[in-house]
């Protein structure tokens, strides 16, 4: 059939251009079918706003204080956040959280109530726990220290020898700490040269917090607290702040007579998870939880291979407290196939910071996103 505006252009006014008989029947009546209505575009998502976006990117990567004051600065200058805004407050609350600092979260509660008129998060108990050594993905293990860096972290350094024992790479979170001594400093030297000894790589997480810590109780000309000067050179080297660390050196070598230590260059870590023939993510019923660090494409085949046969897929993801983006990018793309094949994918419980960071790689557009309630 000729397109309706083709036929309109035709010129019928000529004689005899449609000859009609009588004996013939009309020609039937041309009617164009309507034409079927197109689908509606999906809405478009707006994107995250940059602070949150650049927060829960430095969270994942272990970057804890850096995140809360990158959100602290937009709140309080008052950055345009558009409708994620209490998803940017919520994420501060988790960032507090995470950092142990029980009353700016209860200032921030006070605010909060005030600005929305609802009721803020409620401060976990769970927060409050001492040093920890869990181990993760992905061949490493992960400690956390809080408190005062003393003679009473031997109990969680023996139990991150043991962990090393099966682990690539310790990494060790010291933004909670609040003090330190020269007992502390001491026995997490020796367990930096134990870790050295056995050829196991050790990472600090926010070196420039404990740095800054240790800087204010040296003292040069003092003679006393060697172990906190070493520390204090050492978180240097790992925060990549060469002339913060010459200066120490020098002091160093002139407080105790000695050679000052040299500066050695670093590789820069970009968070690639190391070659691994780890087990699978911690999964239980397609629970993931604890951190997901370092993680392979091989350890997700357990989640993609329980789904056959299956339409709709569920993982539970309230105990899930980080992810790195070396791991979230070999997740997406067992989801993505998954996604592809027509499954139906949700991601349920997860945190305000973790749900940001899942949205920035686009999760969003194979699974359904749900966090928890802010």
């Amino acid at each position: 059939m000729a397109d309706d505006d083709d036929l309109m252009d035709l010129d019928f006014t000529v004689p005899g251009a449609f000859e009609t008989h009588a004996e013939e029947p009309s020609a039937p009546e041309i009617v164009a079918e309507p034409e079927a209505a197109a689908p509606p575009p999906p809405p478009v998502r707006a994107p995250l706003p940059p602070a949150l976006a650049e927060a829960a990117r430095m969270y994942a990567a272990g970057q804890e204080l850096d995140a809360m004051r990158r959100l602290e600065t937009a709140i309080k200058n008052g950055e345009d956040l558009g409708d994620a805004e209490v998803r940017a407050w919520g994420c501060l609350f988790e960032l507090l959280q995470a950092l142990g600092r029980r009353p700016a979260f209860d200032a921030l509660a006070l605010t909060f109530a005030r600005r929305f008129e609802k009721s803020p998060p409620a401060w976990s108990a769970a927060a409050d726990e001492g040093n920890t050594a869990t181990e993760t993905t992905g061949g490493r293990a992960h400690v956390s220290l809080s408190g005062v860096l003393n003679a009473n972290v031997g109990e969680v350094l023996r139990q991150t020898m043991k962990l090393a024992a099966t682990s690539t790479l310790v990494r060790m979170d010291v933004a909670k700490l609040t003090d330190a001594d020269n007992n502390g400093a001491t026995l997490l030297m020796r367990a930096m040269a134990a870790l050295k000894k056995a050829r196991k790589e050790m990472v600090f997480g926010s070196p420039e917090h404990l740095a800054g810590i240790l800087a204010s109780k040296v003292v040069p000309g003092e003679r006393s607290n060697e172990a906190m000067w070493l520390l204090l050179l050492e978180l240097y080297q790992q925060a990549f702040r060469q002339e913060a660390f010459e200066e120490a050196a020098v002091n160093y070598a002139v407080t105790f007579e000695v050679s000052p230590p040299s500066w050695e260059a670093l590789p820069v870590r970009h968070d690639e998870p190391p070659p691994s023939l780890s087990p699978p993510p911690k999964a239980e019923g397609f629970t993931l939880h604890d951190q997901l660090l370092g993680a392979s494409v091989a350890d997700f085949a357990p989640l993609e291979a329980a789904l056959a046969g299956r339409e709709e897929f569920d993982i539970d993801a309230r105990k899930l407290v980080r992810i790195d983006a070396a791991s979230a990018g070999h997740l997406l793309e067992v989801l993505t196939r998954l996604h592809a094949a027509g499954k139906k994918l949700r991601i349920t419980g997860l945190s305000t910071l973790v749900a940001a960071f899942l949205e920035t790689l686009g999760f969003d557009d194979v699974a359904v996103l749900r966090s928890r309630a802010i």
